[in-house]
C-alpha cells in the first residue's frame, strides 16, 4: 500500500491490522520492535514515481502466546492455594483428635479378643462406623433417639454381664435402667457399634412384653449409655432364687403360667415381625418382672434380624441354648423355643438348669458345664420337670427342649395358644 504525506496526516490510510509509518519513522520503529517480547512487524514497501513523496506501509499483528513471568505467576498461585487448604485439613484433624480424645467408635464374636479391637487414634479415623461425635449426629437413627446426657442421673448398679452394666437411675427424676458397657470395653470399636446396634433395634420394637426403650444419651463416646424403662419386681432368675430359699413348693401355678404366656407373647412378636427377629439369649436373668410379676424380655444385644431361613453363629448363653446352636449347626426360631422350654423348667423347679445332671459324677464331684453342655448336644441329658403339678405343662416344656428342633412346637405362637388353654381351661 502506498500513499501521500497528505493522507497520512489526514488519517486516511488507515486500516484494520495495519499500521502507517512515514520513511522516517521507520527505522526508529524497527529498532524498538526488535527490543519488544510481545509484537513482531512486517514490513511491506510501497513505491511512488517521486521518492520524496513515497511512505512505506507496515503490517503488525499481535502475539498470541503467554508470557513466562505470567505462567510462573499462576504456578507460584496454586501452589499457595494448596499449601492453605492443606494446612486446614491438618488443623481441622488436630483439633477433632484433640477436643474427643480417646473417643472411639463397632465388637468382636464373643469367643474374640476384645484387645484385637482395639485401635488408636489414627487406625481409627480409617474404621468403619461411628467414629466421632460428630459421625453418630450423621446416623439419623442415633440422632432421632438422643436425650440429654446431663438429665440422665447414674445411681447405683444394679447387675454387670460380660459386656455391660446396668444401673439403677433416674431420668428427668423418673426411674430407669441405665445400660452402659464395661469401662474396660469403651475402646472397642466392635462393642461400641453392637452396643448402637442394641439401640437401633430396641427403637423399632414396641410391645407391652418387650422392655421399652427410652433413648441413648452422650457427651463423649465414652460415657455412652442408654435407658430403659425400669422394672422394680428385679428379673425372674432372683424371684426363682427367693423362691428356692423359702423352700416354696415346686410346679405350676397361676402366676408361673402367667410369666410363661408373656414371654411367649414377647417372642412371638418378635418372631412375627416383617423382619423377623431372634432373641438368641433367652434366660430366666433376662426376663424381668413388675412389682405385679408382669414379665417382659430384655436384653437384645446379640439378638438379629433373621433374614435367611437359618443362622449358624453360636451365640446366647450355653445352658439356655438349643443343641443345634451348640454345635454349629443352622438353627432358626425353633432355638428361641427351646430356651423357652428351659425357663418353663426353671419356673417349675426353681433351680438353674441341668442342676440335677451335676451330680451324676461317679467320682462324686459336680460335673463341669462343658461335660453337660456336650451331653446335652447329644441328647444324653435333658432339663427336669417336677411330677407334682400340671400334666400339660410337664409336657409343653417337654416338646420344647426335643432334642430335634422338627419335634419342637411349630413357633412360638403355637405355645402361647397352648399356654392360653391351659390358663383359661386349668387354673
Amino acid at each position: 500500500m502506498t500513499a501521500t504525506r497528505q493522507n497520512v496526516s489526514r488519517g486516511d490510510c488507515i486500516a484494520p491490522g495495519y499500521r502507517v509509518y512515514s520513511s522516517d519513522d521507520l527505522n526508529a520503529e524497527s529498532a524498538s520492535a526488535s527490543a519488544s517480547n510481545s509484537t513482531s512487524a512486517s514490513s511491506g514497501s510501497a513505491s511512488a514515481s517521486n521518492s520524496s513523496d513515497v511512505i512505506t506501509v507496515a503490517t503488525t499483528t499481535k502475539s498470541s502466546g503467554i508470557g513466562s513471568g505470567t505462567i510462573v505467576g499462576i504456578v507460584v498461585a496454586v501452589v499457595v492455594v494448596l499449601l492453605v487448604v492443606l494446612g486446614f485439613v491438618w488443623y481441622r484433624k488436630k483439633n477433632r483428635n484433640t477436643l474427643e480424645g480417646n473417643d472411639y467408635a463397632k465388637v468382636t464374636s464373643p469367643t474374640s479378643d476384645p484387645k484385637t479391637d482395639e485401635l488408636d487414634e489414627a487406625d481409627f479415623a480409617a474404621s468403619k462406623g461411628p467414629q466421632s461425635l460428630a459421625s453418630l449426629w450423621d446416623d439419623e437413627d442415633i440422632a432421632t433417639a438422643r436425650i440429654p446426657r446431663e438429665k440422665v442421673e447414674v445411681q447405683h448398679l444394679i447387675s454387670r454381664g460380660g459386656y455391660g452394666e446396668v444401673y439403677y437411675g433416674l431420668y428427668f427424676g423418673s426411674p430407669v435402667a441405665i445400660k452402659m458397657l464395661l469401662p474396660q470395653l469403651r475402646k472397642s470399636i466392635k462393642h461400641v457399634n453392637d452396643f448402637l446396634d442394641e439401640v437401633k433395634l430396641l427403637q423399632r420394637l414396641d410391645h407391652p412384653r418387650v422392655v421399652q426403650f427410652v433413648g441413648i444419651a452422650w457427651d463423649t463416646l465414652s460415657d455412652l449409655c442408654f435407658a430403659l424403662e425400669y422394672m422394680e419386681g428385679g428379673d425372674l432368675r432372683a424371684l426363682l432364687v427367693s423362691y428356692e430359699e423359702q423352700n416354696l413348693p415346686v410346679g405350676f401355678d397361676r402366676s408361673k403360667v402367667t410369666i410363661a404366656l408373656h414371654v411367649a407373647h414377647a417372642l412371638t412378636y418378635l418372631h412375627s415381625l416383617d423382619l423377623p427377629i431372634l432373641h438368641r439369649d433367652l434366660k430366666s436373668k433376662n426376663i424381668l418382672l413388675s412389682s405385679e410379676l408382669e414379665a417382659k424380655v430384655t436384653d437384645f444385644g446379640i439378638s438379629r434380624e433373621r433374614e435367611e431361613k437359618t443362622m449358624t453363629a453360636g451365640v446366647g448363653t450355653s445352658l439356655w441354648m438349643a443343641p443345634e446352636v451348640m454345635l454349629g449347626q443352622r438353627y432358626d426360631d425353633k432355638a428361641d423355643v427351646f430356651s423357652l422350654g428351659v425357663v418353663l423348667s426353671e419356673l417349675d423347679l426353681h433351680v438353674l438348669p441341668y442342676s440335677h445332671a451335676k451330680d451324676l459324677s461317679n467320682s462324686g464331684r459336680k460335673l463341669p458345664d462343658t461335660a453337660v453342655l456336650q451331653m446335652v448336644a447329644l441328647g444324653k441329658i435333658h432339663v427336669e420337670f417336677s411330677s407334682e403339678g400340671l400334666q400339660s405343662m410337664v409336657e409343653l416344656g417337654r416338646s420344647c427342649v426335643a432334642l430335634d428342633p422338627k419335634d419342637r412346637p411349630s413357633a412360638a405362637a403355637e405355645v402361647l395358644y397352648k399356654l392360653q388353654l391351659i390358663l383359661r381351661q386349668e387354673l
